[in-house]
């Protein structure tokens, strides 16, 4: 796995290791309204699932982390298939988040670019 792949791989597990716990404990915090758009009446309706979105974040940064780590350290062809898994999931997702809701534009670029990159970088310049 080349050094840019690598390096948008890690930015994204980054990224969604920073997410994650904004998520699980912030989803109903007006602040980040403009990331969630969970209006305050609406937080017990999403909690469950707000919860669950954070953690399955946290999953994958990890999962993305543990990719680099194998990489780096002997298992290369695993840890690559891990890392190109993780990252090829949030283009996918980044994409069905601004399915399901135009608004969040910005939230599914931001959600796929880093992952994407990753995955293109991977196939043309391996």
């Amino acid at each position: 796995m080349n050094l840019l792949s690598q390096i948008f791989a890690g930015g994204t597990a980054l990224a969604l290791l920073a997410v994650g716990p904004l998520e699980i404990f912030f989803h109903g915090d007006r602040r980040f309204y403009r990331i969630f758009l969970i209006k305050p009446e609406d937080v017990p309706a999403v909690r469950m699932w707000a919860m669950n979105v954070g953690a399955y974040n946290i999953t994958f940064g990890l999962g993305i982390a543990a990719g680099l780590w194998m990489v780096n350290t002997g298992n290369a062809a695993g840890g690559t298939a891990i890392v190109l898994f993780c990252c090829a999931s949030h283009v996918f997702l980044g994409f069905w988040l601004w399915v399901t809701e135009k608004r969040l534009l910005t939230s599914a670029i931001g959600q796929a670019l880093f992952p994407g990159l990753s995955v293109l970088f991977y196939v043309f310049f391996r």
